[in-house]
This record gives structure tokens, C-alpha cells and sequence, in this order.
């Protein structure tokens, strides 16, 4: 009676929980996000460190990453950016908005954490918090631009040609 009671459980159990014990094959779901990955990440820095810089802030703006590791003495894969401080003024240093864009990032986002950085955010990054808004990422098609004209006139005075 007993083996009888267990084997009824059993199936019992089979019939309700079914898809649990005899996995079906899964449903192939292709997942796209409608914004950029990075929103799920912390970056902001805390609070007290999340304001405008009072110092004498300079920003260098590298090419590429080979630049950017010699200029920070560091080599991590996922820096996009660092920053050099003292007493009265900061440095960020940070790669092209081409190559933060194709990391899911952008120059203001990474801007903001830096002056975390200058304002004394500590490089271990303390009370580091998520970002919970998608306005800092706007589709290439909406983004403002410089008018063609404009930019083949620089071209022109890069080029040499007189102002």
C-alpha cells in the first residue's frame, strides 16, 4: 500500500509540476533593449561628490584607449576615463564620445562620474550608486549636430587654409 501511495504521489506530482521535472526543450527569446545596457550599472558617484567642480577643471580628450591606459598609468578593460586632482584643480582625461558610445556610454555620463572624482570621490569608488534615468542616452538620429557648412569650414582652417 504504501509503494502504491508513492508511486500515486509521484505521478501526481509529475502531472502538476511536469514542465519542472521533464524540462522541455526552451523557447529561443531574442531579447533587444530599448536603451543601452550601461543604465543598469552604478555610476554615479555619491551625494556628496555629485556637483559641479569649483576648481580649475581641464578635460583631455584622447583618440584611443592605448593613449588613455598610458595617460592614467592603469590598464583596465572597461576605463573609459580617469582623473588627476590636487588642491585647486582636476584633470579628467577620457577617451573620444565615438569610442564611449560603442560601449553603451556617453562623454557627459562619464564626465559626471569624473568631477565625482575631482570633487574627492575616492578611486574605490565608496557609495557608488545606480543611475536610474535613460536621459543621458539619445538616439544617433536625435542628437543634436553640427550643420555640414560649419564643419567643412574647419576642415578648411585645419587644413591651413586662412580664416
Amino acid at each position: 500500500m504504501k509503494v502504491l501511495a508513492g508511486w500515486l504521489l509521484l505521478v501526481v506530482l509529475c502531472a502538476l509540476f511536469g514542465n519542472l521535472v521533464f524540462a522541455q526543450e526552451p523557447k529561443r527569446v531574442t531579447i533587444v533593449p530599448t536603451k543601452p545596457v550601461p543604465y543598469s550599472f552604478m555610476i554615479l558617484p555619491p551625494p556628496e561628490y555629485d556637483h559641479e567642480y569649483e576648481g580649475d577643471l581641464a578635460i583631455k580628450m584622447l583618440d584611443t584607449l592605448g593613449e588613455l591606459y598610458v595617460l592614467c598609468m592603469t590598464r583596465n578593460p572597461y576605463m573609459l576615463a580617469c582623473s588627476l586632482q590636487n588642491s585647486r584643480s582636476c584633470l579628467v582625461i577620457m577617451v573620444n564620445d565615438e569610442i564611449m558610445r560603442k560601449r553603451g556610454w556617453t562623454t557627459g555620463l562619464l564626465l559626471r562620474h569624473e568631477i565625482g572624482h575631482c570633487n574627492g570621490w575616492s578611486g574605490d569608488h565608496p557609495g557608488q550608486r545606480y543611475l536610474l534615468t535613460s536621459t543621458h542616452w539619445v538616439p544617433e538620429k536625435d542628437r543634436v549636430k553640427l550643420p555640414l557648412d560649419r564643419l567643412e569650414r574647419a576642415d578648411k582652417i585645419r587644413a591651413g587654409a586662412p580664416q
